[in-house]
């Protein structure tokens, strides 16, 4: 094991369960680790956790910043390595990473790369011009361009920038089996954000059988350490907004069409670049990038890839060891897995007995481990006050 002496540690923004696999991944290494997140955070509870610090909700961009340099000096972590987990967070960090400059080393790439990855319609754009197969996608900026689309029924409406939209309505996405819905769905989703954000894209069918995924840290576009996977299941069936059960798999096609985006930009740092089968075009088609540390990173870590130490060592401009993903090695989110597997057993995609025998062989539960179960024990009465809370807000309103 190499440790680190006398070393910058890591600041965690975000202290959901993809957090608590982080911080456990550095600690390996003698990494000191504080975590920022919500007072119901499960990531408080980890043994892995130096320093847990709440991070007040709904803050702006400029109040972030300034919450993080005033932390920086009362906390003590000046110098530290700075890892944001979800994408609000690194837009703001990257589009200001001068500022932070003098305070914290951003383990993220420039605004300008993420960018494309942010925003989808940079996504699919970049796409079409690297020649990388993906949907059919357009955005139609109005109810008439709309009406004109000549596209096959059903479609996917999605938004451009997932965090615009997900804050108020928590979805991804809809599916339009006909105009009318597509209608619905269209003005729907234009009332929540610009009609000039609202994608409409081919349905690929059978998205809940054909999800994979190439992911790892890249530098210059070429995969540093990185592992294909297949998402097998997910919640919700449809379009889930996590991944509740993945498998390392042997398809370096993945990887090849991974570089091939990601070379054209000179992408430098952590990516999970999402992918679906496409059964009519017998295809890889991409879906879209997460350019930052994604929910099922733990599967890599179980199967011997530690990539996040890799990312908090280049951060840094140190060694970091780099090893081959064990095939086979499957990773599950338990609580949530056991919801969409009943979604498939109730549509009859699944059998119980296929589902007892998935999770046979090398397997890595989600935030489980032996010598910090604190974390395990405590996330689901955590996701259920959260639930309470959400219903007595919903009461609370209603009588108003």
């Amino acid at each position: 094991m190499n440790h680190i002496h006398e070393s910058p540690g890591a600041v965690i923004i975000g202290g959901g369960f993809a957090g608590v696999e982080l911080a456990r991944n550095l600690d390996k290494y003698a990494v000191k680790v504080c975590v920022l997140g919500s007072v119901t955070s499960v990531a408080r509870f980890s043994r892995s956790v130096g320093r847990f610090v709440k991070l007040p909700r709904g803050l702006k961009d400029e109040e972030l910043l300034d919450f993080l340099i005033a932390m920086a000096e009362k906390c003590r972590v000046r110098g530290w390595v700075l890892i944001p987990c979800i994408d609000e967070h690194l837009r703001i960090l990257t589009q200001h990473s001068a500022r932070l400059a003098e305070y914290f080393v951003l383990a993220a790439p420039p605004w300008e790369t993420v960018k494309y990855f942010y925003d989808k319609r940079l996504t699919y754009a970049l796409a079409r011009e690297v020649g990388i197969p993906m949907p059919y996608s357009c955005v139609p900026g109005n109810i008439e361009q709309l009406d004109s689309l000549a596209i096959e029924l059903p479609v996917v409406i999605k938004p451009a920038i997932t965090s615009h939209f997900m804050r108020t309505s928590h979805r991804k996405a809809y599916l339009a089996n006909d105009r009318h819905e597509l209608h619905k769905f269209y003005e729907m989703m234009s009332q929540v954000i610009p009609s000039s954000e609202v994608i409409v894209q081919e349905f690929l069918p059978e998205p809940s059988k054909n999800l994979f995924s190439f992911a790892g840290y890249f530098r210059q576009g070429e995969p540093i350490v990185g592992l294909s996977v297949k998402r097998t299941r997910q919640f919700p069936r449809d379009f889930g907004r996590a991944s509740s059960f993945v498998e390392v798999i042997e398809l370096p096609e993945l990887g090849e069409l991974a570089s091939q985006l990601l070379r054209t930009i000179h992408y430098t740092g952590l990516a999970e670049v999402e992918f679906m089968w496409s059964v009519k075009h017998a295809r890889f088609e991409l879906l879209e990038v997460n350019p930052r540390i994604w929910a099922w990173h733990g599967l890599a870590i179980a199967a011997g890839l530690d990539i996040p130490y890799v990312a908090f060592a280049d951060a840094l401009g140190l060694n970091a060891p780099i090893g081959i993903a064990s095939q086979g090695t499957k990773w599950v989110r338990p609580w949530t897995d056991v919801r969409a597997a009943v979604q498939e057993i109730i549509s009859g995609i699944l059998s119980i007995r296929q589902y007892l025998r998935s999770l046979c062989g090398k397997t890595a539960f989600s935030i489980f481990s032996l010598s910090d179960p604190i974390p395990f024990i405590a996330e689901p009465l955590l996701l259920l006050f959260n639930r309470l809370k959400k219903w007595t807000s919903r009461l609370r309103q209603r009588r108003t």
